[in-house]
């Protein structure tokens, strides 16, 4: 690949506006939430550590392992913004408020952090 076309590629891919917002893993009745700046990268990270067996919540990757087939994923809430530069972590707060509202039994997905 020639110079100007990888560095048109990477300018490319730095002003793409990934989908931010709010994920959800659900398994039948359970389902577990937390606030993302780029859902198909939280998707694929995600799921490549509940597959090596590594997630941090241990009671999410214990549901899992034993049914990872029932498992899907979604993004809840999507955040409408402008700037992908942009602090939005209050907005993404706020998102995750309403989808708590909304789901009461939602749980965590990432202990620690929302």
């Amino acid at each position: 690949m020639d110079k100007e076309r990888k560095k048109a590629l990477r300018a490319q891919y730095d002003e793409r506006k990934p989908d931010m917002g709010v994920v959800c893993w659900q398994s039948g009745d359970r389902m577990w939430i937390a606030t993302t700046k780029d859902a198909k990268a939280d998707y694929n990270g995600s799921l490549f550590q509940l597959r090596l067996g590594s997630w941090p919540n241990r009671d999410m990757q214990s549901a899992f392992t034993s049914d990872p087939d029932s498992f899907k994923w979604s993004l809840l809430k999507k955040l409408d913004y402008k700037e992908r530069d942009d602090d939005h972590s209050d907005d993404l707060e706020l998102l995750l408020m309403a989808c708590l509202d909304e789901h009461p039994g939602a749980e965590q997905m990432r202990p620690g952090r929302k």
